[in-house]
């Protein structure tokens, strides 16, 4: 059985193909796309329609590959720029009537839940709480739990607290950076708002938690620390562990450099993200810093993977 799931976030929109198996789920295909939905809707509440026609275009080439894959199933699914934005059910009546195609709009709790399975998946060695970060364009998702796999018997109940914070990486940098590199003042203000939100709202873990960074700004910067070379199949087997000092470092690094400049340092991870991405960065460290946590481990699975969890949960099983 093939199934297919498109992540509809607020920077990107993200289509993966996979397989299942008796074994499980093994990748095919995948694909992302910068649509940046969330363009604006911060200041203005809404999809402008030039973010709506880059979504239909996005969705129409995901859906024409997914076609071609042959796929038993398709699952779409947005997050926070349709969540926030007043024009949201304009925006999904016009996917529908265009496209032939229903988008679920997830809460907070359900992205919780499937970014949390999809980026515990890719670990089997871990044990004791877990703390995910998921640092998106219009939210940062903060989730505690434990193993998702066993010896509980869903990702819902494995999950224990979560929080989902209104700082994504391009609502930050779209309110506060008017330039890059930004003034010292801006940086000062950043980092002032992101410490008042983490003092507020970030959930408590227990001791020694593993900090586990999925989706965009963690796999970005995973790669950019790895070398301009690298792959997403270094992010694979032990994958990458950044240190509390090497976010520190790069954090220092990308607010004295330009955005060409950044997109020098890995051009294909820095696609589309290189003006947001120190911003994700900046969010990266104040995570560590609130939770005196000295690494993050880096999954290479994210939220399109967890809903291909979700739509496999639901879906009969494979004949032997």
């Amino acid at each position: 059985m093939r199934l297919a799931t498109i992540d509809i976030g607020t920077n990107t929109a993200q289509l993966l193909v996979a397989e299942r198996d008796q074994t499980g789920l093994h990748r095919l295909h995948t694909a992302e796309r910068f649509v940046r939905l969330g363009e604006g809707v911060d200041a203005r509440g809404r999809i402008g329609p030039e973010a709506r026609e880059r979504l239909l275009d996005t969705l129409r080439d995901h859906l024409q590959v997914a076609r071609a894959y042959g796929v038993d199933q398709l699952s779409a699914a947005g997050t926070s720029a349709l969540r926030d934005a007043a024009n949201r059910d304009a925006v999904l009546a016009s996917v529908r009537d265009t496209l032939g195609l229903s988008v679920d709009l997830l809460s907070g709790t359900e992205e919780a839940t499937w970014s949390y399975a999809a980026a515990c998946a890719a670990f089997d060695n871990l044990s004791g709480p877990r703390l995910v970060v998921d640092v998106g364009g219009g939210s940062t998702e903060l989730i505690v739990g434990t193993d998702p796999a066993r010896p509980r018997p869903s990702p819902t109940d494995a999950i224990q607290d979560h929080a989902s914070l209104d700082l994504g990486c391009v609502r930050l940098t779209e309110r506060c950076f008017a330039s890059q590199p930004p003034s010292h003042d801006a940086v000062e203000t950043v980092d002032q708002i992101i410490d008042e939100a983490l003092a507020a709202r970030a959930p408590a873990v227990g001791d020694a938690p593993t900090l586990i960074g999925t989706a965009g700004t963690a796999t970005a910067l995973a790669l950019v620390h790895a070398g301009p070379d690298s792959t997403g199949d270094a992010l694979h087997g032990d994958g990458v562990v950044l240190s509390s000092e090497d976010i520190r470092c790069w954090r220092e690094r990308l607010l004295r450099q330009t955005v060409d400049e950044i997109f020098e340092l890995h051009p294909e991870a820095m696609e589309g993200r290189a003006d947001v991405f120190p911003m994700g960065v900046i969010l990266l460290g104040h995570i560590l810093a609130h939770y005196e946590l000295e690494d993050l481990r880096v999954s290479p699975y994210e939220l399109r993977h967890g809903l291909t969890l979700r739509l496999r949960a639901s879906a009969p099983a494979p004949s032997s």
